[in-house]
């Protein structure tokens, strides 16, 4: 058989030793930021990297400028870049504070750890792929976590016809297909993790393939975890001769369809180094840039001294917003490789600065219009004759008196009224018995004795029933 060769290629879990971390579900922002940081970062800071992504935060600037125009915001409104640099200066706070933590470069941290950070552990509350066609979906965990699952659907190997090359995994290379093979490196791994799987209990799981060789993680049917190491050999050239197999992965000497892996539930800073490298170049889920959006948006918001537009709790951006922004940016929109790679390697992105963001001009019609410092320059604008209107009279303020005059004047008649002068004499009853004339007079005498508080009573009285008479009126 030929030599051995690496095509170089990544599984789901490239990059990651056998253990997988799980966090247990403690309070507090240090638990989510260990949980972002607890692995080694996909890409180093200062490092040279064959793939340049495009740029983030140009995507993240015209889905602010996009949600600003759906909830009628003036473009021109310069409230939409002091929203836009807040976001990368919110961003870049965090992706500090997950470095220190990792021990690693800014530039490291991708931007989806940055939003998880700021959505505090529900940048995605269900499953959802990264890109439009990617292997595997992610959903958040309250403790800062993520599950990451296979996506499944078609193979994410080329197909296998004859007379092509393939690559068979262990010493299953003797002068036809093997009983694991595969049309690439990585498809030959994954047909052997498929072939070994649930054997005596044991759950077998690529987590390399590179350098003609794979490394499979292994879950023991008791608990626990351990690795083995394949050989990967190459037929050479023009070899295969067997059937055509569509999905490129050979099991027991026929075509087999693909299997996702397991979910696995890890740091984001792990399933991000994890993500399959042909994930790389799709296009960013619109769902997921409106919610790196979202969460960004919502905590530069809280920032001291913020003075972008508030964050529209009841109308955030949404996939369609996102969607729309990655249309016009064509070839410059996000990929998946934007959100999980370190920011440091996004096109664009300097080594002082890689989390800048900034309004892209398809989304800011406001670039284009001239805004004149001095209100009297630029050109007359003739609206017709003067139609003599003159300034608008103002009416005199009024006076205090004048404010409380109609409070002080209710009732006027009420607070005119008096009791009116009366006198009168004590009747003296008499009649005559006998020619002689007798007069009753006891009754003035008692009357006259308490003048006083009669006439006090009868006034108060007559008060109250006058009173009664004029408010019932």
């Amino acid at each position: 058989m030929g030599a051995v060769v690496s095509l170089g290629g990544r599984s789901r879990y490239a990059g990651v030793s056998m253990q997988r971390f799980r966090l247990s579900a403690f309070c507090g922002a240090a638990l989510l930021y260990g949980a972002l940081v607890w692995a080694p970062p996909r890409v180093v800071y200062a490092a040279s990297s064959s793939t340049s992504y495009p740029s983030m935060g140009m995507a993240i600037g015209g889905v602010v400028a996009a949600v600003a125009a759906a909830n009628g915001f003036s473009p021109a409104d310069p409230r939409i870049a002091e929203t836009v640099a807040a976001i990368g200066e919110a961003a870049a706070a965090a992706a500090a504070t997950i470095a220190a933590g990792a021990g690693i470069a800014v530039g490291a941290v991708p931007w989806i750890a940055v939003a998880a950070v700021a959505a505090g552990g529900a940048l995605l509350a269900v499953p959802t792929s990264l890109g439009n066609g990617s292997l595997q979906q992610w959903q958040s965990n309250s403790d800062g976590s993520v599950t990451v699952s296979g996506a499944g659907g078609s193979s994410p190997y080329p197909a296998l016809a004859a007379p092509q090359q393939y690559f068979c995994v262990g010493n299953n290379t003797e002068t036809g297909p093997g009983s694991a093979c595969g049309s690439s490196v990585a498809a030959a791994c994954q047909a052997f993790a498929q072939k070994e799987n649930g054997t005596n209990g044991y759950t077998w799981v690529v987590g390399s393939s590179s350098s003609g060789s794979c490394s499979f993680d292994i879950t023991l049917p008791q608990g626990g975890q351990e690795t083995d190491v394949q050989n990967v050999t190459s037929s050479g050239t023009g070899a295969w001769s067997g059937n055509a197999c569509s999905s490129g992965i050979i099991v027991n000497g026929s075509c087999a369809s693909y299997s996702p892996p397991p979910p696995v539930t890890e740091s984001v800073m792990a399933a991000a180094a994890a993500t399959p490298a042909a994930d790389d170049p799709d296009v960013l889920n619109a769902q997921v840039l409106a919610a790196t959006v979202n969460a960004l948006w919502g905590q530069a918001a809280q920032g001291e001294g913020y003075a972008g537009l508030p964050f529209p709790v009841n109308a955030p951006a949404t996939a369609g917003e996102a969607s729309s922004v990655e249309d016009q940016l064509g070839t410059s929109a996000p990929t998946v490789g934007s959100a999980v790679s370190g920011a440091g390697s996004l096109s664009g992105a300097s080594s002082s600065a890689p989390f800048a963001t900034s309004v892209p001009s398809t989304s800011n019609p406001a670039s284009s219009v001239p805004v004149a410092t001095n209100p009297g320059s630029g050109a007359e604008i003739n609206l017709g004759p003067d139609p003599g209107i003159g300034a608008p009279g103002l009416e005199a303020t009024p006076t205090a008196a004048q404010i409380l005059a109609p409070i002080l004047g209710l009732l006027p008649d009420l607070r005119s009224w008096a009791v009116p002068a009366h006198t009168s004499a004590c009747p003296e009853p008499s009649f005559q018995l006998w020619g002689e004339t007798y007069t009753f007079t006891s009754q003035c005498d008692l009357l006259e004795q308490n003048r006083d508080e009669i006439h006090g009573f009868f006034v108060a009285a007559f008060t109250v029933a006058a009173l009664l008479v004029v408010l019932t009126a």
